[in-house]
């Protein structure tokens, strides 16, 4: 009778994932010079920001926490916006500015070699080809998009509690990996752990005022997050954060597409394509 119970459990469970991913829009769909990439609608809403390795009763405890994920603090996103589906692969990149920077080259695996001042001249052009306002997300954006936004389920890692399911990390990897060969997380997004680190738009900071006030050099170098194919599994952890300067580029750091939804809507109201026509 108990493993009746059981299993008719784990059969309701998997029929309500199955329903919840089968309720999340489908993915905007762009096409630039003959590559098309897809961009995953994050709804507004709240979130638990940080983690703490303290208490496994409180909010976002993580063994692996470290001190600049604390305080867990509550942050809310205000706005609905749009984040790659994947990372920006080599074939986007090439298709929008010409040249593919990338150590280990394929069209499928994401950018790598580019600097944040790359990424922002990337954008620029990417804008101007689509009629668009393309950017990198915020922390705040891109750690609720990690999270699973709304359909959060807690996972340490972007997707998972169990890191192989869903990361390339240095325990499985050597090198950089197609996008898309790992399970999505809850709202069917691809390697938010792992694979590439991804350049945020928002420069480094604490999350406490007090320790602002002596950040010093830091002050000028900008979040990374996701971790990487070189990097240990606590970096690909969804609250962990790290911080490079704007000119600094290597092998496994990369980036991700953000777009606020207001311009998809005027896009949408102006009856125009949301698809490039080559």
């Amino acid at each position: 009778m108990k493993r009746f119970f059981l299993f008719f459990g784990l059969l309701v469970f998997a029929q309500t994932m199955l329903f919840a991913q089968d309720t999340l829009p489908a993915p905007t769909s762009y096409r630039v010079n003959k590559v098309s990439f897809n961009m995953v609608r994050v709804e507004k809403g709240g979130f638990w920001m940080g983690a703490q390795h303290f208490d496994t009763a409180e909010i976002n405890y993580d063994r692996f926490s470290q001190t600049d994920e604390l305080p867990v603090h509550y942050v809310t996103v205000r706005e609905d916006y749009y984040i790659g589906q994947t990372e920006v692969t080599q074939k986007l990149w090439k298709a929008v500015m010409g040249y593919n920077p990338s150590r280990y080259k394929c069209p499928k695996r994401p950018v790598t070699n580019v600097s944040y001042y790359e990424v922002q001249e990337f954008l620029r052009r990417l804008d101007s080809i689509t009629g668009m306002q393309f950017r990198l997300p915020t922390e705040e954006e891109w750690e609720f998009a990690a999270r699973g936004g709304n359909h959060s389920r807690g996972y340490v890692y972007s997707g998972s509690n169990e890191v192989e399911r869903v990361a390339w990390f240095n325990g499985n990897a050597s090198k950089t990996k197609k996008v898309k060969k790992r399970t999505p997380n809850e709202l069917g997004i691809y390697d938010m752990s792992g694979n590439v680190w991804e350049w945020c738009g928002t420069k480094y900071r604490f999350y406490d005022k007090e320790r602002n006030a002596n950040l010093g050099k830091d002050g000028e170098m900008h979040c990374i997050r996701g971790g990487a194919y070189e990097l240990p599994k606590s970096m690909a952890r969804v609250a962990w954060r790290g911080k490079r300067l704007p000119d600094l580029k290597n092998s496994f750091g990369g980036f991700r597409l953000c777009l606020d939804s207001r311009y998809v809507k005027k896009k949408e109201e102006a009856g125009s394509e949301l698809i490039k026509v080559d």
